[in-house]
């Protein structure tokens, strides 16, 4: 798989803080982490409060200390509790097996279990695609199913009957190894004029309509917005979006959502609209879309995932990446062919290669437990 590290999210260092253990023993030791298992211990890494994934890459290196006949380390990347974990790399004294899901996908002897033998194994998760690797050795490698979520869960270890030490953990942010265009705005597509009038000729509001004001829509909590107007790409779309807290959700702000190439592949999408209870986004699951969660989930992520079926590309959980009060963002959605971006104040914050783009549709805002008023709301064909 070719691609290249472009951030470092966490690691390599060892804190034994950063993991949870349950039915064995933790011990820092050396800046790395023991774990004593006599019967089965689950070790969970419980740094950040969402689980990760996206186009991602994670590795684990360890060693044995003990491993017995019928010893095991389960390394489990993507675990979730009412789920199958994504991927599993097994090793016992005889082997080590890859499942994808619940599928075999590889089988070969064990490598050395020697104390003084260290193994990194690392899962790689692209776009679509996955590859699991031992000791820089790809293992096993294809693609995830539909709707390509294996990638999104927790990284645990399941101990049996054993002690592994852990040395090292990182994960880190990649892209396709490729160049990224350079695009540049040419002609205006779209200004939106705002006002009263303009929302009912040209949106469609899946929930409370907007409070309106001459140069700006207030989008209100639990209402999904649309634009009537469809796009083809590549496009570039320009607004200023302003979180504001509401008497529900005083006590801060959470979930300015951003959506583009929206679109309804079977049917007229706004008519799809007219028909839902609510603005549950589960109504919204089945429709092909890109849409990121700024300040997501109570203000603790900012993700970018594509539709159908939440397939999470990008994820942020530091500060400087949520949302702040009181605060206006320079918001710019890119669909450039193969390529999407995010820019955040004129910083692009996340660029991404797609495989299958989605190069036509609407253009929307959903807001959730907080208001969100755009205002300069521009669409731009770009070069």
């Amino acid at each position: 798989m070719d691609y290249r590290v472009i951030e470092e999210y966490y690691g390599p260092e060892i804190r034994c803080n950063d993991w949870q253990n349950a039915g064995g023993k933790l011990v820092p030791a050396g800046g790395t982490l023991q774990i004593f298992a006599e019967d089965i211990a689950e070790v969970t890494r419980v740094d950040y409060p969402l689980a990760g994934g996206g186009d991602v890459e994670i590795a684990l290196t360890f060693n044995f200390e003990r491993l017995g006949e019928d010893s095991s380390l389960t390394v489990h990347f993507g675990s979730r509790k009412k789920a199958t974990s994504g991927f599993r790399v097994v090793f016992d004294g005889q082997h080590v097996t890859i499942f994808h899901k619940d599928n075999q996908v590889f089988q070969a002897e064990s490598p050395s279990v020697q104390k003084e033998s260290a193994h990194t194994v690392k899962l790689v998760t692209l776009a679509e695609s996955y590859a699991v690797y031992l000791d820089d050795r790809c293992l096993a490698h294809g693609q995830m199913d539909p709707p390509y979520t294996e990638n999104e869960g927790r990284l645990q270890l399941s101990v049996r009957g054993a002690d592994v030490r852990i040395i090292s953990c990182t994960e880190n942010f990649i892209v396709h190894d490729i160049t990224f265009p350079e695009w540049q705005r040419t002609e205006l597509l779209y200004e939106e004029p705002f006002g009263a009038e303009a929302f009912d000729a040209q949106w469609v509001c899946n929930g409370e309509k907007p409070t309106v004001e001459g140069d700006a829509y207030t989008f209100r909590h639990m209402s999904v917005n649309v634009m009537k107007q469809r796009f083809t790409g590549p496009i570039a779309v320009d607004c200023v979006a302003t979180p504001v807290p509401t008497e529900e959700f005083s006590a801060g702000v959470t979930d300015a959502i951003f959506i583009w190439m929206i679109d309804k592949r079977d049917g007229d999408l706004f008519e799809y609209m007219r028909g839902l209870p609510n603005a549950s986004l589960r109504n919204y699951l089945p429709l092909p879309l890109y849409w990121v969660d700024l300040g997501g989930t109570n203000n603790k992520t900012t993700r970018l995932r594509k539709n159908p079926g939440r397939h999470l590309i990008r994820q942020f959980t530091d500060r400087a990446r949520l949302l702040d009060r009181n605060r206006s963002y320079r918001i710019t959605l890119v669909q450039n062919g193969n390529v999407l971006e995010f820019w955040v104040d004129g910083k692009c914050w996340i660029q991404a290669y797609d495989p299958s783009p989605l190069t036509a549709g609407y253009v929307g805002f959903r807001a959730y437990c907080a208001d969100l008023t755009i205002s300069n709301l521009k669409i731009w064909r770009i070069e």
